[in-house]
């Protein structure tokens, strides 16, 4: 989304990002847990919660609304505590937050020994399933047949285990003769990469004002609201990129340059971002540590 205020004005973005048409509360705050929230223990009062929100416009009624829907869609536990809500992410909010977290901050070249994971679904493209593959990069590679350039067999059956799939679809490593044939094939079409390509331009175009500006100078509040900015938007594309290799992506792939983008942005500014965090919270995060310090830095990602 591109705004019509001048770059070091990080508030009006960010109050015109969380007014956006394109932007939901809930889908906002999902990005907050898994960036801010999970690497603090993954449980905050709904109080901080709220704080967190408000650079976004985002009122109390409607943070609690969406923290009850994400409740209700077994993301987070709510628990009382006297007169005091508190929220934590539960098994399945965390699980899925570390998912997404290999494929949001990992660097996107990785090497690839030609290896690719077979899904063959009996319940069409459309099933929990499917869609849960499509989040995990997996493409129609024929009728029936979902494929992912990648050695995710163990992942992959866990995640037909988690979903309770009866009965269980068969799932096989492959491996082709090169990776033209399969650029080719429907595969390429149904993996997404154009609607990801658009999405990378997005960014780019959204962000790229970041990369002269003066970052150094920006508060806490707004180090953190732009931060969560970047990852948020970063996120919704990532987690349709069907992350091809190399060898089955265009030349020059835009991608590339918004991972660049989003990574210097972030290493700018989290420091400042975790200490807004922190005076909110009272709770401090440990860049040194794992998860965080793993994120957008070159080994982060590997297996």
């Amino acid at each position: 989304m591109q705004l019509d205020t001048a770059p070091a004005d990080v508030p009006a973005r960010a109050l015109a990002w969380g007014q956006g048409s394109d932007i939901s509360a809930r889908s906002a705050l999902v990005t907050i847990l898994g960036d801010t929230v999970a690497p603090l223990g993954g449980r905050l009062w709904l109080a901080d919660l709220i704080a967190l929100a408000e650079p976004f416009g985002f009122s109390e009624r409607l943070v609690r609304t969406s923290m009850f829907r994400l409740a209700a869609e077994g993301w987070v536990d709510n628990e009382r505590v006297g007169r005091r809500s508190r929220y934590a992410l539960t098994g399945y909010g965390l699980d899925e937050i570390a998912s997404a977290e290999a494929r949001i901050y990992r660097p996107r070249v990785r090497p690839w020994d030609g290896q690719w994971t077979l899904v063959f679904l009996a319940d069409g493209p459309d099933g929990e399933l499917a869609r849960h593959l499509r989040w995990r990069g997996f493409a129609q590679l024929a009728d029936g047949v979902h494929a992912a350039p990648n050695d995710e067999v163990a992942a992959t059956r866990y995640l037909v285990e988690r979903l309770g799939v009866d009965p269980p679809p068969p799932v096989a490593a492959a491996r082709f003769d090169g990776a033209a044939p399969v650029a080719a094939s429907p595969f390429r079409a149904d993996s997404g990469l154009a609607e990801a390509e658009e999405g990378y331009r997005r960014f780019v175009e959204a962000n790229g004002w970041a990369a002269g500006a003066d970052l150094d100078a920006l508060a806490p509040v707004d180090a953190y609201a732009l931060r969560t900015m970047v990852v948020h938007d970063l996120r919704r594309v990532r987690l349709r990129d069907p992350e091809l290799p190399p060898a089955l992506l265009p030349d020059d792939w835009i991608g590339q340059r918004a991972d660049e983008l989003a990574a210097t942005i972030y290493r700018s500014i989290t420091d400042r971002a975790w200490r807004f965090v922190a005076e909110v919270t009272g709770l401090a995060a440990d860049p040194d540590r794992p998860p965080l310090s793993l994120r957008f830095t070159p080994d982060g990602g590997s297996p």
